[in-house]
């Protein structure tokens, strides 16, 4: 036995020196990048049976087996692939992986796997291991940023100098939120006046074959205030869709927005009135053909309106230029107000055919009580008179209205909201023209008119429209003049392609006009996202959490250019170290996975970052006191056993 154990204290110093190798090796790579430390495990030979086991018989009890182990062997050394920390460089072709997976190399033949992301880009635009210059494999994006298979692996390599076309803008997308403004409404302060009117009409359904344009002037005592309408060339199914397409031209017109309006006549069904929402004595409104343009005739329409004035109790409601859109039977005028010694009234006046200001005076009086009378004093405004005949001070009114008929509405002392967007837009060459677009509010509620000119110029087709929006401020409809579908088109100056915009989200609903909301609060809405762009060359590049390499171009763009894609083993124990911070695969590996960060794995890239040794230096110096100690002891039983065959030999003196 003494032999044996003279062998068995030599198998334990030599799996000792191994663990104390791979210790040492440990702490020597302690700052290499990427490095995972080893652990070498024991197993313990076979052992010597002098007795073999034996069962009871009888009253008898078995005995056990009698044995005696013969050594140590070294079982295995295991790669650790805990996390190491991550450290940050500032250089942005620096890459470390958070979470498991290892980087792609190839020599042009054969294909290595790493932790060490030190990568840079060679003079050819290739992300390599400067070390070795093995290049990065991943894959390559086309030409709009797209990637195709992850098997397809090659070099992750760049055109540097690259540049990108201009593309013509093809959708532009609103979103955002229009403010309404307060609810319309007349007060005490109100100078009420009658509206100068141009009415006539085509007769419906017509066909306007070119589009027609109108001057319209609007003369008063103040000045004058003229300016053009375009009305667009399209087919006007219904006299709503014609006072629709006026409305819109109208308010794309700044001088003119707000101050006239059209709608249904309330006198001659099947006509259209042209009015104005601001009036007082000597108020006119004209319209003029342009040029030599037969607008007039064409759409049916007189030149000269009648004269403005201050209203009168025997005017009509419907004359008024605060009444935008004429009030139809059983619309309701809600009044309420304050007297003088701060009690407060209200009450509820229903419009009928012909009703004046001085049947809704009326309902006013015998809701305020005390005997008082209502009329208009000599500006237009609510005069209201006791018993005796003096005027009654210190009252106040305010008059909105609640619609229930077929789009009626005020335009109230403040005025009708107007929202301006303004966004740049690209040709087919990439040149960039201003896209200037009004969102004018109606007065009829949740209705709001748009009209977009691009360089100033107003467009082919779906320059202009209305927009809807549902009680709750969601949108309902944003719908063209030349009704729904109609691309808005624009033909620029040069040799260059006609634009052909997708404006109302129809072709893209995803990215549509979903956005927009009509809420009372600030006013956000946009152009939220167009797809068109200059020319640019490639300027900045860097490299996402998923391993996608973006350029930013002059342009402003990004574009997907390569990605850096990951590997990942069933058993990336069975990974064979190769040096150089460098494993290779092995039959014991499987396959390897090819994967994409936080996609089809749930690592991540992080770049301008190195993933240090993961080594905890204390562990390793415990181990190493531990093999220590382990060989001494070994180293023991060799002297101890050397020591008994000496004594073995002085038997024989």
């Amino acid at each position: 036995m003494a032999l044996i154990s003279l062998f068995t204290g030599l198998s334990g110093i030599q799996a000792h020196q191994t663990r104390t190798n791979v210790v040492a090796d440990n702490i020597a790579n302690i700052n290499t990048v990427g490095f995972k430390s080893r652990r070498a495990n024991f197993e313990e030979l076979l052992a010597q049976t002098s007795k073999e086991a034996t069962g009871p018989e009888g009253n008898l009890s078995g005995t056990n087996p009698v044995q005696a182990g013969i050594g140590v062997q070294l079982k295995s050394i295991d790669t650790t692939f805990t996390q190491g920390s991550l450290q940050i460089t500032g250089r942005d072709t620096d890459l470390a992986i958070e979470g498991d997976g290892f980087f792609i190399l190839s020599d042009g033949v054969n294909r290595f796997y790493t932790r060490d992301g030190a990568f840079t880009f060679d003079a050819l635009g290739k992300l390599i291991n400067p070390s070795n210059g093995m290049g990065v494999q991943g894959n390559i994006a086309d030409s709009t940023g797209r990637f195709g298979a992850t098997t397809g692996l090659e070099n992750v390599q760049l055109d540097l100098n690259r540049e990108i076309p201009g593309v013509s803008t093809t959708r532009v997308n609103l979103s955002g939120n229009i403010d309404p403004g307060p609810v319309s409404a007349l007060t005490t302060g109100t100078e009420f006046v009658t509206a100068s009117v141009v009415s006539g009409g085509p007769g419906f359904p017509f066909t306007l074959a070119t589009e027609q344009k109108l001057e319209m002037r609007i003369d008063s005592p103040d000045g004058l205030t003229s300016g053009s309408i375009t009305v667009p060339d399209a087919s006007y199914l219904t006299l709503d869709s014609f006072v629709d397409g006026i409305n819109a031209a109208i308010a794309g017109n700044d001088r003119l927005a707000g101050k006239v309006i059209a709608q249904q006549d309330p006198n001659t069904p099947g006509n259209i009135q042209l009015r104005t929402t601001v009036g007082g004595t000597g108020v006119q409104l004209t319209l003029n053909n342009v040029g030599t343009g037969t607008a007039l005739a064409t759409l049916g329409l007189g030149a000269t309106g009648s004269n403005s004035a201050i209203a009168t109790t025997g005017s009509t409601l419907n004359s008024l230029a605060q009444v935008g859109t004429a009030l139809n039977a059983g619309d309701i005028l809600r009044f309420s107000g304050s007297r003088a010694d701060g009690t407060s009234y209200n009450g509820t006046f229903t419009a009928a055919a012909g009703s004046t200001i001085q049947n809704f005076l009326d309902t006013v009086s015998a809701a305020f009580g005390d005997n008082v009378s209502g009329g208009l004093d000599l500006t237009g405004k609510i005069q209201l008179t006791d018993s005796s005949g003096n005027a009654v001070t210190g009252f106040t009114v305010d008059i909105t209205l609640d619609d229930q008929g077929a789009g009626s509405g005020l335009v109230g002392d403040t005025g009708l909201q107007q929202h301006k967007i303004s966004t740049n837009i690209f040709d087919s060459q990439g040149r960039s023209h201003t896209m200037n677009i009004n969102l004018a509010e109606s007065p009829v509620a949740n209705k709001w008119t748009y009209t977009v000119k691009i360089d100033n110029q107003t467009p082919n087709t779906g320059g202009t429209g209305t927009v809807t929006f549902d009680e709750d401020g969601s949108i309902r409809t944003f719908t063209p003049t030349e009704g729904e579908g109609t691309l808005l088109q624009f033909t620029p100056s040069g040799e260059v392609l006609p634009m052909k915009i997708d404006f109302t989200g129809l072709t893209s609903p995803e990215r549509g006009i979903n956005g927009l909301t009509q809420f009372s609060s600030p006013g956000t809405a946009d152009v939220v996202d167009q797809n068109g762009r200059s020319a640019g060359r490639l300027d900045t590049i860097f490299i996402q959490n998923s391993g996608v390499v973006e350029g930013r171009f002059t342009n402003g763009e990004t574009l997907n250019l390569a990605r850096v894609n990951l590997a990942n083993f069933d058993n990336p124990g069975g990974l064979l170290r190769v040096g150089g911070n460098l494993f290779a695969e092995t039959e014991n590996t499987g396959p390897p996975l090819i994967e994409i960060a936080t996609e089809t794995i749930e690592s991540q890239i992080a770049a301008g970052s190195l993933e240090l040794s993961n080594v905890d230096l204390a562990q390793e110096f415990t181990d190493l006191i531990i093999s220590q100690r382990g060989f001494q002891a070994n180293a023991r039983v060799v002297t101890t056993t050397d020591q008994i065959l000496a004594e073995t030999v002085n038997l024989k003196q």
